[in-house]
């Protein structure tokens, strides 16, 4: 079922989706997008734990979905399995789960959970990652669906822990 999904988004190719999600997915091969979005924040004192949250995230989302998850699931990528030529450079690495999503919901997630202004834009942005991914035939559904859960998870986490330290903030509203 996964290879059929990916199937019939390469019946969606055309040269302009290929231009866009190729420039899209570039912005996010080492978080580039994310890191950018998250110093944004970063310059405003009023926004700048937001920043901090974020970037804190987008570390531990690396280190656990780059030297944990993907060593120990090892899973081929969809253009091993099943031979396509791919409009990308090879990516490095196995296909699960989506490092790509895992960190882009890990930086939207963080917004989405301190109801900070255009988290949905940011929620977006990170579905359209994730939905790179899948188009351009790196990843299953299944490694973005997890990447995205993963994100959110750390997401989550990084803001809770930080609430229970910091409680008072959060009535501010950060």
């Amino acid at each position: 079922m996964e290879l059929d999904i990916l199937l019939w988004l390469q019946s969606l190719r055309t040269p302009l989706l290929d231009a866009f999600f190729t420039f899209y997915t570039r912005l996010g091969d080492h978080g580039e997008l994310w890191i950018l979005i998250s110093a944004l924040f970063l310059i405003n004192k009023k926004t700048r734990t937001i920043g901090v949250l974020a970037l804190l995230a987008l570390v531990i989302e690396f280190v656990t979905v780059d030297f944990m998850l993907k060593p120990l699931v090892m899973r081929d990528r969809p253009f091993i399995t099943h031979p396509l030529d791919i409009l990308i450079e090879i990516p490095r690495g196995s296909s699960f789960p989506s490092g790509h999503t895992a960190s882009s919901f890990a930086v939207a997630g963080v917004l989405l959970f301190n109801k900070i202004k255009g988290k949905w834009i940011a929620i977006t942005l990170a579905a359209i990652m994730g939905l790179s991914r899948m188009y351009l035939f790196v990843h299953y559904p299944t490694d973005v669906l997890v990447g995205c859960i993963w994100g959110l998870i750390v997401a989550y986490g990084v803001t809770v822990v930080y609430r229970n330290k910091y409680h008072n903030v959060e009535k501010r509203g950060f």
